[in-house]
Formats: C-alpha cells, sequence, structure tokens
C-alpha cells in the first residue's frame, strides 16, 4: 500500500497464537530470540510485536512479511534491506501489553517509545541522574505526585524516541532536552551537543498507563504534527 507521509501503529500483544500465524512470520534468529525469553507473557508480546511488524512492513512494500530482511546502522539501529531504491524508514518499541510501529517514507527518520508507567519507580531521584536540570526543576515543583509521575514518563518517551531515530542509542539521553508544557500533545526535543537540530515530538495516548511519543524528520520538513495513529489488531 506504500506511505505519503509518517504512520503509527499500536498492537495489543496479548493476543493467542493458536493457529501460529504470528510465529510463522518470524525469522530463525527471532524465533531462537524469543525461546530464549523464560516468561510465556514475555515470549508471546515478544513474538506478536516483532511478526507485527513483519506483517505491516510486509504490506507497506507489498511482499511476505516473513522475505523480509534486516540490516543495522554501526550503531545497532535496524534498517530495511530493499534491492530496488532508498528503504522506508521504522522503528518499534513494546511495553507491557501493548507496541507501537512507526513507519516513514524513504528520506526520513522516526522514532517511536511506549513506556508502561511504574508505580514503583523513584522518577525524581531517577531524573536527577538522567534529565536535564530545568527538567529536573519542572518536575520537583509539582507538587501533585501522580501528575509528576506522568510527566516522568512522557519526558522518558520523548527522550527515547528522539535517540531511536537519530540512532544514538539509550547512552546518549542524558544530553537530550525537551520541551514540553504538562499535558500538552506537541513539542521540541533536541541534543545539547546539536542545539541547531530541535526536531518536533508527538505525545500519543494509547492506554491508561501508559506513556508514548513519537518524533520524526525529513530533508524539507519536521512533521511530528502529521502522524497518523492507528490500531492493528
Amino acid at each position: 500500500m506504500g506511505v505519503t507521509g509518517p504512520r503509527v501503529w499500536k498492537i495489543h500483544l496479548d493476543q493467542p497464537d493458536d493457529d501460529s500465524r504470528w510465529w510463522q512470520l518470524l525469522s530463525s534468529a527471532e524465533r531462537a530470540r524469543a525461546l530464549e525469553l523464560v516468561c510465556p507473557d514475555e515470549r508471546r508480546r515478544y513474538t506478536v510485536a516483532h511478526a507485527a511488524l513483519r506483517a505491516i512492513l510486509g504490506r507497506v512494500c507489498g511482499v511476505r512479511g516473513s522475505q523480509l530482511q534486516f540490516g543495522a546502522e554501526p550503531t545497532g539501529r535496524p534498517y530495511l534491506i530493499t534491492p530496488g531504491g532508498p528503504p522506508i524508514d521504522f522503528n518499534l518499541s513494546h511495553s507491557g501489553e501493548w507496541a507501537l510501529i512507526a513507519v516513514t517514507p524513504p528520506g526520513w527518520r522516526v522514532g517511536v517509545d511506549i513506556e508502561r508507567i511504574r508505580p514503583d519507580l523513584d522518577v525524581l531521584g531517577m531524573a536527577r541522574r538522567m534529565y536535564q536540570p530545568a527538567e529536573f526543576d519542572k518536575l520537583q515543583a509539582n507538587p501533585d505526585e501522580d501528575q509528576r509521575r506522568d510527566e516522568y514518563f512522557q519526558l522518558w518517551s520523548a527522550k527515547e524516541a528522539y535517540v531511536k531515530a537519530i540512532g544514538i542509542g539509550l547512552a546518549g539521553m542524558r544530553t537530550v532536552l525537551v520541551d514540553r508544557e504538562p499535558g500538552a500533545e506537541f513539542g521540541d526535543v533536541l541534543a545539547k551537543s546539536a542545539p541547531e537540530s530541535v526536531w518536533r515530538v508527538r505525545w500519543l495516548w494509547v492506554a491508561p498507563g501508559y506513556a508514548a511519543a513519537t518524533t520524526v524528520v525529513c530533508d524539507d520538513c519536521v512533521n511530528a504534527d502529521q502522524i497518523a495513529h492507528r490500531h492493528a489488531s
């Protein structure tokens, strides 16, 4: 079907595999990785997430998902190997029972992240170590603990979407600054090492208890506000 702009699909991962429809899409390496997961829930969720990625990319490219081939950039960021021209870009994130898959046309870079909001995490302690001072100060100034926790994970999802898009890995998150008003749908994200490169970020509602964000960039524009959000079963 192709893509003319950025798209994000959300997938519920707690689905039965009664007819092996997910398993048969995986590569031998992906099957081996799934079998290494001891927890049945984690194994099923990994299987559904990676099979759904193949199904969606296969539909976009007009080939069987099981036939897709992937490579990796020097930083480990995966990309799709296509014989006829530049590939589409994609990104996968999963947490708990949900996954997000983002796809953009050739020439774009996309990152997406979803996080289950953990009630046991010391968010101020983590923010003090991982976030920029301005971000920490905003969190600390919020007297509502639930709002502070939610905002912490919203910021984290934007930071991780950004580093996944540019391919610098989680180690680069410490240099990332997110500019967001509490509760806002859109904001800006940048690495302090490259302040001239500001990307737009869009936060996505997936389900209660989750935070999610995506960011995209193309050669001519920054289009996070043009992302279409879809549900896949």
